[in-house]
């Protein structure tokens, strides 16, 4: 699970880290070409209607390319934080895999939250939802934990 989600974590982060490069690279060529105009307006090759269209899309789109790099910024550091959270929980799972016996200690350090649910009747049977707040990591989905051949919690 560990390795799996790893890897997908490294290629999205790889995406928006060259994202951003290229929306920086973007800015700078706007900056660029935003002088040139200037320029261009300065020695009378451009007109002031041209210059003031040709100004406003380059800064609209300036203003749109820094608000996409400062939401993929966040988005990485977030991801960062999720991954190291993840590689210090599977540390922690590893610390405890030969488990003989459950502690308050373990449990403790491995759960933060447990919420139990109200008891539901369901084809005459009673059933009660509980889910389990893992630290570092939230929430897991049961179908981690199921044996994909049997479907019994493994």
């Amino acid at each position: 699970m560990g390795a799996k989600h790893k890897a997908e974590v490294k290629k999205e982060l790889a995406a928006k880290r060259r994202a951003i490069t290229k929306a920086e690279k973007r800015i700078a060529e706007l900056d660029r070409l935003f002088k040139s105009i200037y320029e261009d307006k300065a020695n009378g090759t451009l007109n002031e209607s041209r210059f003031k269209m040709l100004a406003n899309d380059y800064e609209r789109e300036q203003e749109d390319l820094k608000k996409s790099i400062d939401t993929l910024t966040v988005e990485v550091a977030q991801q960062e934080e999720q991954s190291d959270n993840l590689e210090r929980f599977i540390g922690k799972v590893h610390k405890y895999f030969d488990l003989r016996e459950l502690t308050p200690t373990i449990l403790n350090d491995m759960i933060q939250k447990v919420y139990v649910h109200a008891p539901e009747k369901k084809n005459g049977k009673r059933t009660q939802q509980i889910d389990i707040y893992y630290d570092l990591v939230g929430f897991l989905p049961m179908s981690l934990f199921q044996n994909e051949k049997q479907g019994k919690v493994a």
